[in-house]
């Protein structure tokens, strides 16, 4: 049974022969009753302190799991913008060493023009040289020719 204070300032009992002083019950009672009241505003108070802080607590759980799934989030984008400038990376070293080959098969080819290029130099100078020695014999034996008559 649940006593309130009202209920214990309301509490007759009845006379007995010998009983106790009925002004002495009734200020105990009144007391009592008193201290009770105060027992439960302070519970009361309490209680509602207690319901702030469960609120301030599960506020802070809710920030707190926001928190760790933003951060979850953030880690995972951060994660996959980094496979993406890998990979970003690995294909532009693939396109720049594509291109070194490249350039070095240019390069074996030029090299190969530039020595059949020299190759058709040298025989033509050669051939003018050779064609110089005939026409320089040409003239020689025209100008014997032309003194000797």
């Amino acid at each position: 049974m649940k006593l309130t204070p009202a209920d214990i300032q309301r509490q007759t009992f009845s006379p007995r022969f010998r009983g106790f002083d009925p002004d002495e019950v009734r200020t105990f009672l009144a007391a009592v009753a008193e201290e009770m009241a105060g027992l439960q505003r302070e519970k009361d108070h309490v209680a509602q302190q207690l319901g702030h802080l469960e609120l301030i607590v599960n506020a802070s759980e809710d920030i707190r799991e926001t928190a760790r799934r933003e951060a979850e989030t953030i880690v995972k984008q951060a994660d996959l913008q980094g496979d993406r400038l890998l990979e970003l990376a690995q294909n532009r070293a693939h396109e720049v060493e594509r291109g070194i080959l490249e350039l070095r098969g240019h390069r074996s080819s030029l090299r190969t023009d530039i020595r059949a290029i020299i190759t058709r130099l040298t025989r033509l100078l050669d051939l003018q040289e050779e064609a110089e020695v005939e026409d320089n014999l040409r003239f020689l034996k025209r100008r014997e020719e032309a003194s000797g008559q």
